[in-house]
């Protein structure tokens, strides 16, 4: 209990996201469905780092080993830190609450709406959620050089402030693996109905997006990786250049279908 404590108070940063994510998915699928899928999520992203942090292990992210440096700090689980395999939930409700901003709809309803008809915002969605740890990994490998402390490496090195690719492509692959699992679980069905309703509902997963985007690179500036900050700021126009050309894009076909 007191090791429990001791991480809620080391991360407490993890656990801020964690509980707004939450909060902002318990609108669309009510507290008992957040949770579900909270819990999903976690299960799933601490079966991929377990499999490809463990000796020989390569799915879905690529090698890397996770560093014995917190043990005494924070609680882990085997042989993966809690708080890691934590993000994946509230990074996926940022990343889907913001495309559902920038497309006027709700997240309830791109959780429940049939994939035919929203492929496309969901396959963004997946986008923007690679896009945000393109943000997070570089920052988070320098962790000695801030309060994370030094916790995991990449052996093997990689061309992106020394991550590799293969860990990019991994979070594709946890990304819909997540979705897959939050829309086809048939406890705590999502309506559509209450995905759009307060300021909150609106503007808390874009919110929630921007302080972990903000956060991280502020970091980098902190440590004085300003390559990195500025690799950050790219993927930040990159983004929002993505948001406004899909609003348009949205925009001109709402505007064909009024004409016919």
């Amino acid at each position: 209990m007191e090791l429990l404590l001791h991480t809620l108070l080391f991360r407490w940063y993890v656990f801020l996201f964690w509980g707004t994510g939450l909060l902002v998915l318990s609108r669309a699928a009510g507290p008992g469905g957040a949770i579900l899928r909270y819990g999903l999520a976690y299960a799933l992203a601490y079966a991929c780092e377990y499999s490809s942090s463990r000796p020989g292990g390569w799915f879905p992210f690529g090698y890397y080993e996770y560093l014995p440096t917190t043990l005494d700090k924070e609680v882990w689980i085997g042989p993966v830190p809690l708080m890691d395999s934590l993000s994946f939930a509230f990074l996926m409700v940022a990343s889907l609450g913001t495309v559902a901003r920038i497309e006027g709809s709700g997240l309830g309803e791109l959780l429940s709406a049939p994939f035919r008809e929203r492929w496309s915002s969901l396959c963004l969605a997946v986008i923007f959620f690679v896009a945000i740890d393109v943000v997070i990994d570089p920052a988070s490998l320098r962790g000695s050089q801030w309060f994370l402390g030094h916790i995991y490496d990449y052996p093997g090195g990689g061309m992106y402030f020394g991550v590799p690719v293969s860990n990019f492509i991994g979070w594709g692959v946890v990304g819909i693996l997540i979705l897959a699992a939050w829309r086809a679980t048939p406890i705590f069905p999502i309506s559509a109905a209450s995905g759009k309703k307060t300021l909150f509902d609106r503007l808390g997963p874009v919110a929630l997006y921007m302080s972990v985007y903000l956060f991280n690179m502020g970091i980098a500036i902190w440590i004085g990786e300003w390559n990195l900050a500025l690799a950050d700021l790219g993927v930040g126009g990159m983004l929002a250049f993505i948001g406004l050309a899909r609003r348009r894009v949205l925009h001109t076909m709402e505007m064909g279908g009024s004409l016919r």
